[in-house]
């Protein structure tokens, strides 16, 4: 049997809903390929292996202290149930602690939040005058 000249196709897999995804080559053909694929990844933050969001550069939002008021004071109706407190005393407690904690919350937030925004910006800062004193010196 004579061999086939034509050159064997990529495979490529379909999902159930007919998209198809295409691996993209592992090997890059020269060097300039290379340095593209190592630039796009960093740029890119690298696919899979991405450093994790860290929380505390979010801005607080009042739907999350909300959310974390009521816990805290839905936490608090069977602790004051606990120590002999009658069940109207107990809801009436729990709406005064909602009452405070949405708002202490969310200030409190955002006074570590802008604290925190004002130590990386002096960081910031300070890593930009190191880098125009040695950018001076060379």
């Amino acid at each position: 049997m004579p061999g086939n000249s034509k050159q064997r196709s990529r495979k490529h897999r379909g999902t159930q809903t007919g998209s198809i995804s295409r691996a993209q080559r592992a090997r890059p053909r020269n060097r300039q390929e290379a340095m593209a694929q190592a630039k796009s990844r960093k740029g890119s933050g690298g696919g899979a292996k991405r450093a994790p969001v860290d929380r505390r550069d979010a801005p607080p939002t009042w739907s999350g202290s909300i959310k974390r008021g009521l816990l805290f004071a839905v936490l608090l109706l069977p602790i004051s149930l606990l120590f002999g407190q009658p069940i109207g005393g107990a809801i009436v407690l729990t709406i005064i602690a909602a009452i405070f904690y949405i708002p202490l919350g969310y200030y409190t937030e955002q006074f570590f939040y802008r604290r925190r925004k004002a130590k990386l910006q002096s960081e910031r800062a300070a890593q930009s005058s190191q880098r125009a004193d040695k950018g001076k010196r060379d």
